[in-house]
Formats: structure tokens, C-alpha cells, sequence
């Protein structure tokens, strides 16, 4: 099965990833001079920082909304319940 990326999704996953690599090297580096020794960065926050960037993008661009929903659903092959109700008759 293959997954399709919107045109949309990819740039904006890369730019989140990129915003969280650089918040966890800037944190890396502050706890680093102020440890003096080599320190590791904020994962967390660098996460955090990546998702918020991620959704804003998402949803200032509107990635991921160009499904439309269809009036109709339902897979095709089964019938209606309304179909299977009024076909059966009370003895």
C-alpha cells in the first residue's frame, strides 16, 4: 500500500523537522556553555516546537483538506437499511 503525500504536507513537514532540530541544537549549546560541558539538548521542547510549527503550517496552508465528502458514502454493494426493513413482512 502506498501512501500519498499532498503537495502541501511534504514542505511542510520539512520545515517543522528542521525548526525542531535547530530549537534542540540551541538548547544543546546554551546548557553546554553554561555546564561547561558538552549537555544535552531540550528533546521535549524541540519536539513541542516541531508539532506547533507543523500544525500552524498545516493549518495556515490547509494541508491535508483536499478530500471532499461525497453526498453518497456508502460502499457500493450493500443495500440500504431502509431496503432490508420495509422488504420483510410481520406474520
Amino acid at each position: 500500500m502506498t501512501l500519498h503525500i499532498d503537495h502541501v504536507s511534504l514542505p511542510v513537514l520539512a520545515v517543522g523537522l528542521l525548526v525542531g532540530y535547530a530549537v534542540h541544537q540551541h538548547t544543546r549549546a546554551v546548557a553546554g556553555a553554561a555546564a561547561g560541558a558538552a549537555a544535552k539538548g531540550d528533546l521535549v521542547g524541540a519536539i513541542g516546537a516541531a508539532a506547533a510549527v507543523i500544525t500552524a503550517l498545516f493549518l495556515l496552508f490547509g494541508g491535508g483538506g483536499s478530500a471532499a465528502a461525497e453526498s453518497d458514502s456508502r460502499p457500493t454493494g450493500h443495500a440500504l437499511a431502509s431496503h432490508q426493513v420495509s422488504a420483510v413482512r410481520p406474520e
